[in-house]
């Protein structure tokens, strides 16, 4: 090669940051770092296969609460058992990640959900029970040191991107109930978890292939510790936002996860049909979440992700007033929409405000997980005793009256102009070389 080639290979019309910018960025000025050719898809499977898991025990629950003779409220619990673990491990799992890497962290939590899932199939209640929080833990790990990981091997701060993991995990959120209730139908209740096992332990071997993409330099120039997360995260909207919104998604989400396959059951509907159910507002989340990935930075701000929390809390308000099968998958497929919109900008927003408050991502993506992991499991509790005392009805406005609260809150206190993006005000900085944008899908 010509030194005149070698200088046009590395001129700004072969860097697509400076392109897509107009000013040089961190992947311009040193040599930029891709991840791995394998490193993405593989991400993205685990991200895929883990919510898949996670919501795969939606349309199982009423054959499983009439095996065991579990009440609406022990069903509640063992639909909110990972929820409850994944709150407890995400801020650790993110310290973690920033302190001995997010490679080692992933690929030790993607084998121990490998072990969990073939607990959850044995036909016990107290190893069910047990699989399920250790497959918690191993979701709370991945979904934090996985978005990590992601994130370390791309040199863009804060981009819309990363909104492609959290599509990743919401299709399979939504993918899930059909495929397990399917696989129950036609060959019993184990098997959903024994495919996952599976799965789950090939992702692991297939992982270690993959050399860690993440540079410690830049958390190196942030604060990991979490006094400083607790004093700082406060002061940065963007965090602010993503947690409150991520609170108010898992909240719903959890209230509907609860509810509705029960309804559903009530009205003649199998496992199979049930999740399938949940499972045809697919097609509308992936619509939603690619169509504000191409919007970028137009899409992801602090008004966007309080108005789609609004609007998720408000769906879910006419299955409070009528429990008909036709109402309750119409509020499933509308409220699929707005729940996009949460899931695809909370984290950039997050990444973004965490990078110009000097906080490590790993912190901040579990502090976000952490307030997820708080509404998926405290509204289905509240909601599952108040169904037993009150009835459907009642039990809904448990997720709908403080969502819309939150999101009202949020719309108030939102700036009034909102700041440009990290990775433009801190282009041309010292510390502007913390490289952690996701890879896409």
């Amino acid at each position: 090669m010509t030194r005149a080639s070698r200088r046009a290979t590395h001129s700004p019309a072969h860097h697509p940051e400076t392109c897509v910018t107009g000013r040089p960025t961190p992947g311009a000025t040193a040599p930029a770092r891709h991840a791995p050719t394998l490193l993405a898809p593989l991400l993205h499977a685990l991200f895929f296969v883990a919510a898949a898991t996670q919501s795969a025990i939606v349309p199982l629950l009423p054959r499983l609460s009439h095996t065991y003779g579990l009440s609406t409220s022990a069903g509640a619990l063992l639909l909110a058992a990972p929820g409850l673990a994944t709150l407890a491990v995400s801020m650790p799992a993110g310290a973690l990640a920033d302190r001995l890497g997010a490679r080692r962290v992933t690929i030790a939590a993607t084998a121990l959900m490998a072990a969990a899932a073939t607990a959850q199939a044995a036909p016990s209640y107290v190893l069910l029970m047990a699989g399920r929080l250790a497959f918690g833990l191993a979701f709370g790990i991945v979904w934090t040191s996985g978005v990590a990981w992601m994130s370390g091997s791309h040199s863009e701060s804060g981009s819309p991107r990363l909104g492609a993991v959290a599509t990743s995990a919401a299709v399979g959120m939504v993918a899930g109930p059909a495929i397990g209730g399917l696989l129950a139908d036609q060959f019993g209740l184990s098997v959903p978890f024994l495919v996952v096992a599976a799965l789950a332990g090939a992702l692991t071997i297939a992982l270690k292939w993959q050399p860690d993409a993440t540079s410690r330099e830049a958390n190196h120039r942030r604060d990991t510790s979490l006094r400083a997360l607790a004093r700082l995260a406060p002061n940065q909207p963007g965090v602010v936002t993503g947690a409150a919104v991520l609170a108010i998604s898992g909240a719903v989400s959890g209230v509907i996860q609860l509810l509705v396959p029960l309804e559903l059951h009530h009205a003649g509907f199998s496992a199979g049909t049930t999740g399938v159910a949940f499972s045809g507002a697919a097609g509308v989340y992936i619509v939603v979440s690619a169509f504000v990935v191409k919007l970028g930075r137009r899409a992801t701000t602090l008004a966007a992700a309080a108005l789609a929390a609004l609007a998720l809390s408000l769906f879910l308000l006419p299955a409070a007033l009528s429990t008909g099968a036709a109402l309750l998958v119409a509020v499933l497929v509308a409220s699929t929409a707005p729940r996009a919109v949460v899931s695809t900008v909370a984290y950039p927003l997050a990444t973004d405000s965490a990078a110009r408050g000097g906080l490590a991502d790993g912190l901040v993506i579990g502090l976000l997980n952490g307030t997820w992991a708080a509404g998926l499991v405290l509204a289905p509790l509240l909601a599952g005793a108040v169904d037993q005392a009150a009835g459907p009805g009642p039990a809904y406005l448990v997720a709908v009256v403080p969502g819309v609260l939150g999101a009202l809150w949020l719309l108030r206190r939102r700036p009034r102009r909102e700041d440009a993006p990290a990775t433009a005000e801190t282009s041309e900085s010292p510390t502007a070389d913390h490289d952690l944008a996701p890879a896409t899908a």
